[in-house]
């Protein structure tokens, strides 16, 4: 059988597994679309999803063992962590540029322990204003404090024998911490999968988008599709390599020139995916090309 993918997890598919039912769970933006068909039910749905089934039409989503869904869970709530904290830096931000305070700290050194001690010691006309701040500032350290939390346990995780290896392995590529090296791992936990680089480019949404027609062939940007956590670690840890990499540098600003900034740390993304899977299936650390 065969359902959609939904907020519900993976319960449904570990019960019918166990069962013996043999299920497939299906992403529903790769499930084809009938063109004119404006009605939309579950019983329509239901059907469609049945004659595709059929005709083994339908794409599954790759589900992962109880383990590690559960190890992927850990690094995406710090992930999320981090979002919430960055919303509440912009909210102080914007309170600032409200009430026209100005920081006599340089941008390198805001969100220090001086600047946070900065920040409380504010004055301001209405005391309600003050409350204000000072509960944004009690939340930006609330989540600090959890964050650092969090990350202890990632490390821990990243020590057992599961990761332990494989984390070397990615720590050797410039710019791949260890958190960023988990983050990693979780959400491609079984790189054999991918039959190729150009498979594994474009799971992780880094080949671009194609409209092409008789004689003509237009490529756009990026597809966008996949994992976009993953797909966010590589472009960070990207302009980290292309700083300690001379080689991926000079490739860097080679396309710089040609397509732009965004275009070619893109670039350099994709070939580092390509890169650190050939890292983990040859079971080898990466080295540092030496520029003549």
């Amino acid at each position: 059988m065969a359902y959609e993918a939904g907020p519900c997890g993976f319960g449904l598919y570990d019960k019918l597994s166990a069962d013996g039912i043999e299920t497939i769970v299906v992403p529903p933006s790769l499930i084809p679309v009938e063109s004119g068909n404006k009605v939309k039910t579950d019983k329509r749905d239901s059907r469609k999803l049945a004659k595709l089934l059929e005709s083994n039409m339908l794409k599954k989503v790759y589900v992962l063992t109880e383990e590690d869904r559960a190890n992927r869970e850990l690094v995406r709530t710090r992930r999320q962590l981090m979002e919430h904290r960055s919303d509440v830096m912009r909210q102080i931000k914007s309170k600032l540029l409200f009430h026209d305070i100005k920081s006599p700290f340089p941008l390198k050194q805001r969100w220090t322990k001086g600047y946070v001690k900065w920040l409380r010691e504010l004055r301001l006309e209405h005391e309600v204003v003050k409350v204000s701040f000072n509960t944004l500032i009690d939340l930006y350290e609330y989540l600090g404090s959890q964050l650092t939390r969090i990350s202890k346990e990632i490390i821990a995780l990243s020590q057992s024998d599961k990761y332990s290896h494989k984390v070397k392995l990615l720590r050797s590529v410039p710019g791949i911490g260890i958190l960023i090296a988990m983050e990693l791992l979780v959400e491609l936990p079984d790189i054999e999968r991918f039959k190729s680089a150009d498979e594994i480019a474009s799971y992780m949404g880094l080949t671009p988008s194609e409209y092409s027609t008789g004689q003509y062939v237009r490529q756009g940007r990026i597809t966008r599709c996949g994992n976009t956590r993953a797909r966010g670690c590589l472009v960070e840890s990207s302009w980290h390599l292309i700083v300690k990499d001379l080689f991926w540098r000079g490739k860097y600003m080679k396309l710089k020139y040609c397509r732009g900034a965004k275009r070619a740390i893109i670039a350099i993304a994709r070939n580092l995916i390509i890169r650190i899977r050939r890292i983990l299936l040859n079971n080898e650390p990466y080295v540092i090309t030496v520029a003549a």
